[in-house]
């Protein structure tokens, strides 16, 4: 039996979905169908299980990759949309599968059987799939442009000592201790950086490797970063996150 749970707010794309999953030659039990991204966080925190979960990209409150970043999610997901161009970001979660909409019985059957040949789910093997992905792409940023108000500013990669999220707004900020507002999210930023070069450390931050000035060990096995430029705030990797971080800076 394979339990699932649906992240979808379209009444017609849940009815679909649900109609689809029962038709499969497969056992499935469909444990909850939510709508929204503060109806999800209230569904997380009871800590159900669940095998597998389909998510649409948009939910009624905004994109669904804020609720994952907000949890420490441990299973496997079936992004299900009608939006193309969030696929490489789906790799930053433990995405299995992305599905456009209309959804078809047939990718769904296929995602429902790579699913199944996972007989335990492996994050490493996830990690190889992200890494393969991107580097096909093979699109990391140079450079971004940004408007000062009549004016576009180009600010190279090599000079952006990290990026951040603040009061809903996305800011890269340079060596030389400037700000600049940014049109994309976080996640959609990350999606464009080196993985060599930057580490998303908690979900307000991303680090450049040699802005990283030192590392103090903090509360509940947390590190605190000291960059090596003008910073107000304290940056804390998250502690899902130190395992990960730590082999990243040995590389």
């Amino acid at each position: 039996m394979i339990k699932v749970a649906i992240f979808e707010d379209e009444a017609i794309a849940k009815a679909r979905i649900k109609e689809l999953l029962m038709s499969l030659d497969v056992e499935i039990e469909i444990v909850a169908v939510i709508s929204s991204i503060s109806e999800g966080q209230k569904f997380l925190a009871q800590n159900k299980y669940i095998d597998l979960a389909f998510f649409d990209i948009h939910l009624e409150d905004g994109l669904s990759f804020a609720l994952l970043d907000q949890n420490n999610i441990q299973f496997p997901i079936v992004f299900v949309t009608a939006y193309d161009q969030y696929a490489l970001d789906a790799f930053n979660y433990y995405s299995i599968s992305y599905l456009l909409k209309p959804l078809q019985k047939k990718d769904l059957a296929k995602a429902i059987d790579k699913y199944s040949n996972i007989t335990s789910f492996d994050m490493q093997l996830l990690s190889k799939i992200k890494r393969s992905f991107t580097a096909e792409q093979n699109n990391y940023k140079e450079r971004f442009t940004i408007k000062c108000g009549t004016k576009i500013r180009i600010i190279p990669i090599d000079t952006i000592a990290f990026f951040y999220s603040k009061s809903k707004g996305t800011y890269l900020y340079t060596y030389s201790n400037e700000s600049f507002l940014m049109d994309d999210s976080l996640e959609a930023v990350n999606s464009l950086l080196d993985p060599k070069l930057y580490f998303k450390v908690n979900r307000n931050y991303i680090v450049r490797i040699e802005a990283i000035k030192s590392l103090t060990q903090y509360s509940n096995s947390r590190q605190k970063i000291a960059l090596n430029c003008k910073i107000d705030e304290e940056i804390i990797v998250s502690r899902e996150r130190v395992k990960e971080f730590k082999i990243w800076l040995d590389k």
